[in-house]
């Protein structure tokens, strides 16, 4: 809803500029300011930052500990199957210790899991803080165009006003200045 006000708000300021007398210039003017913001290093640095850091991180950290926890298993279970068949005299000991290893991997897995989901959702978190804060930094540069259109719109409409003014007063002075002689003769007919 904020992204909608801002829109209105900036389409009304960007109306109000262009239909205004030298309204291209200062639509121009904050057209290049608007466009300087968003090419600007910092918003584009936060702002490929954040998708790659989103687009990178995540799925690598998924694939890893998938990686690990299906591996664990299959590796211990392995080991256990050659010791087995190696080693008959110890075979009771053997399978005694796959069981212990077995369940230690699993608690282990459990563990890579669930470090690895913290970590991807602290990821995201992360990156969705820098996207808020490049929202909030986006917001207060639209807010502050906006607050030097309203400014510069007020200078015009009082410059306006006051050019008026200033016609209205040339006018009156050169009616009365031609007026005075047509005033002079009808002193000297009377």
């Amino acid at each position: 809803m904020n992204a909608r006000l801002l829109i209105l708000g900036f389409g009304i300021a960007v109306g109000y500029v262009v239909g205004a007398r030298a309204g291209r210039e200062r639509y121009d003017q904050m057209k290049g300011k608007a466009t300087e913001v968003w090419e600007s290093p910092r918003v584009t640095h936060a702002r490929t930052t954040v998708e790659d850091y989103a687009r990178t991180q995540a799925p690598i950290l998924r694939d890893k500990a998938e990686a690990v926890v299906k591996a664990t298993p299959g590796f211990v279970t392995d080991t256990a199957k050659d010791v087995a068949v190696n080693t008959r005299e110890f075979a009771e000991a053997a399978r005694d210790t796959a069981k212990e290893i077995a369940e230690s991997a699993r608690g282990t897995a459990r563990e890579i899991t669930e470090n690895a989901r913290m970590s991807a959702k602290e990821l995201a978190e992360r990156a969705s803080a820098t996207a808020r804060d490049a929202v909030g930094r986006v917001t207060e540069t639209a807010d502050d165009v906006r607050d030097n259109a309203t400014k510069t719109a007020a200078e015009l409409r009082e410059r306006g006003e006051s050019a008026i003014d200033r016609a209205f007063t040339t006018a009156g002075k050169a009616r009365d200045e031609a007026l005075a002689p047509l005033d002079d003769e009808d002193y000297e007919d009377a």
